[in-house]
């Protein structure tokens, strides 16, 4: 390999492939800390409760999620190298940057979600598989935005988990980088 883009591109799916379970607990996991910390009780609903608890449906939700943080990454131009390859704590999204993946991580979630069987209701009903956030992003309640807005956030700390982060390739130095898929 050429250069350390291309050694981060390999390096992040194997890393991201063997660790995807783990990085989908922790996203379960911080999904049940925000229910909580908003008053929802472990049992309230299907979602609420530990990971081997989770339907084969929710637990591949979580799994889609992780998968897609290269496309999202790689949309802006970032891409994913060791923690201590480009020195320093690597880089952050922008406020603008966490709308646009926020949008897409909606538009992502109802395609997968979609996929799976599940059809807009306006009454939640996980054994029908009807949802109301199954709308677009403009429609969405800002309460649902939100959660979209701190998955997006969440994305320099899973990658900090399996010892990665995100960087943006310096302009003039071979442009976008590699693409991470």
């Amino acid at each position: 390999m050429n250069n350390w883009r291309e050694w981060a591109s390999v390096e992040f799916m194997t890393d991201l492939e063997g660790h995807l379970d783990d990085l989908a607990r922790v996203v379960h996991e911080c999904y049940l800390a925000d229910q909580i910390a908003a008053g929802v009780a472990m049992g309230a609903k299907p979602t609420m409760v530990a990971w081997d608890a989770l339907t084969a449906d929710v637990q591949e939700a979580n799994r889609a999620q992780v998968a897609d943080i290269s496309a999202k990454l790689d949309s802006l131009g970032y891409t994913v190298a060791p923690a201590d390859a480009a020195g320093g704590a690597g880089a952050a999204f922008s406020e603008a940057e966490v709308e646009q993946l926020s949008v897409r991580e909606h538009q992502r979630w109802v395609a997968q979600r979609t996929a799976a069987g599940w059809t807009y209701s306006p009454v939640r009903d996980d054994a029908a598989r009807h949802h109301p956030c199954l709308v677009p992003w403009a429609d969405l309640a800002e309460v649902e935005k939100d959660k979209d807005r701190a998955t997006v956030r969440r994305i320099p700390p899973l990658l900090a988990a399996v010892g990665l982060q995100m960087v943006r390739p310096r302009k003039g130095k071979g442009g976008r980088g590699r693409t991470l898929r």
